[in-house]
């Protein structure tokens, strides 16, 4: 599943000769698109993902190489003096990401489930955190954009909730925002940081959450009954069945 991010053969960092022959750096775009992202690059739906085996620099390379369509795989790779918008924006949806996951993280599920002498530890980084990056969260444009009813409007409500009131900020709680996101992002550890390690799994928890959804799914409306679903079992316990076709015959010429 990695292969999109990484390449079968090719180094961190580089290209391989294929991506430069069939596209130059130059052509490549620099919009990207949710499966452009990292996350989506890296996602393993039936095992877990890599991110977790690779170190900042393996990860930061990776990123910035990007493949053959996209220039990189994400915005902060940007070029800063050329293209420092999307930089930003790289800056903006790693905010909302954040934003989203400590709406979850603050659940009462989540405060039962989770210690309470780690929970007060995260959720003192969340309360520092969150006012810095809503302002940060500019969604996809600009806080000189204003919206008037647009989804982009209410994906953004999504994220920072309903009655949140949010206005535009001033440079200065900008710079002071943006400080304190780099300082949270430079630390070398942070309670908040290890427990999204834990609670990420390596991906595993959310792809096993949708592999049985979906399963449930398929019992229920397919629907799969408990004598299809042994069969299912013994048939693919077995030997898969022998392909004998040719690959390529005449016969298409002479079907009527």
């Amino acid at each position: 599943m990695a292969d999109g991010l990484f390449g079968n053969s090719a180094a961190f960092g580089e290209n391989s000769k294929e991506e430069q022959t069939e596209q130059p750096a130059s052509h490549r775009r620099t919009k990207l698109y949710p499966w452009d992202s990292v996350a989506a690059q890296l996602l393993e739906p039936y095992g877990c993902s890599t991110l977790d085996s690779m170190n900042l620099k393996q990860v930061y390379e990776a990123t910035a190489r990007g493949n053959k369509s996209a220039a990189y795989h994400s915005h902060l790779c940007a070029d800063q003096t050329q293209d420092a918008w999307r930089v930003g924006a790289g800056i903006s949806l790693t905010a909302a990401s954040l934003l989203a996951t400590f709406e979850h993280l603050e659940s009462k599920e989540m405060k039962l489930i989770i210690v309470e002498e780690f929970y007060v530890k995260i959720k003192a980084e969340i309360d520092h955190l969150k006012p810095h990056l809503r302002m940060l969260n500019f969604g996809k444009g600009s806080a000189a954009q204003k919206d008037t009813g647009s989804f982009r409007a209410v994906k953004k409500q999504r994220t920072l909730g309903s009655n949140i009131e949010t206005p535009t900020p001033t440079q200065e709680q900008l710079e002071t925002a943006a400080k304190e996101f780099f300082k949270w992002l430079s630390s070398a550890k942070t309670p908040l940081r290890s427990m999204l390690f834990l609670l990420s799994g390596s991906n595993t928890y959310y792809s096993s959450h949708c592999a049985e959804v979906v399963a449930r799914a398929c019992i229920q409306h397919k629907p799969i009954t408990e004598a299809n679903f042994v069969a299912a079992v013994f048939a693919r316990s077995k030997q898969a069945p022998a392909d004998t076709a040719t690959s390529s015959d005449a016969q298409g010429l002479f079907d009527l």
